[in-house]
């Protein structure tokens, strides 16, 4: 839903199923702690902590995560010892567009199209999940997450926008399963 990693950042203190929190109480934690009043005025030039500059600080961070010379780095750039011959297997089912055609959305050096797409996930709640809906209003917009990169992905569950999946195998029967059926599933 997020329009950049600021946004994104701090989407998650105020979602009710992520950290539950609000921003002004965030906020408020973070002003009454001496510490991140100083580090917030050395950096933003004031000492009062905004969720604005709260999304900055989180963001920066963010982007000094880096992932790379990874098995499947190594492999893709020509070292074919790299990969475990079960582990080529699943590339070469990944890349299959017959059959798995996960690279259709996980695809380039980020694995990711950056693109948003409507699985089904949160369709199946009482209420359902509009996702990027709520940004654009846009119908076809409902029930659509962004695709997210699956770089370091063992490192980073619970998997799925609302964590519903602890195990990637979970993951792969959902897709295997179809998603959850709803009117705007791509």
């Amino acid at each position: 839903r997020a329009k950049d990693l600021e946004e994104q950042a701090v989407g998650p203190i105020a979602n009710p199923i992520e950290m539950g929190n609000t921003h002004r109480a965030a906020v408020a934690t973070l002003n009454g702690i001496r510490g991140y009043r100083e580090q917030f005025e050395a950096i933003f030039g004031s000492p009062d902590i905004t969720i604005d500059n709260v999304g900055k600080a989180l963001a920066a961070f963010e982007r000094t995560i880096i992932s790379g010379n990874s098995a499947w780095d190594r492999f893709t750039a020509g070292d074919q010892s790299a990969l475990s011959e079960s582990a080529q297997r699943g590339w070469t089912l990944f890349q299959d567009r017959e059959k798995a055609n996960c690279i259709a959305c996980h695809a380039g050096f980020n694995l990711t199209d950056n693109g948003y797409h409507n699985l089904g996930i949160g369709m199946d709640e009482e209420v359902p999940d509009a996702g990027r809906y709520i940004v654009t209003q846009a119908e076809e917009d409902r029930g659509r997450f962004k695709t997210p990169t699956l770089r370091d992905i063992l490192y980073t569950r619970p998997y799925m926008h609302d964590g519903r999946f602890w195990t990637l195998e979970e993951v792969v029967d959902f897709y295997n399963d179809g998603g959850f059926r709803n009117p705007t599933l791509d």
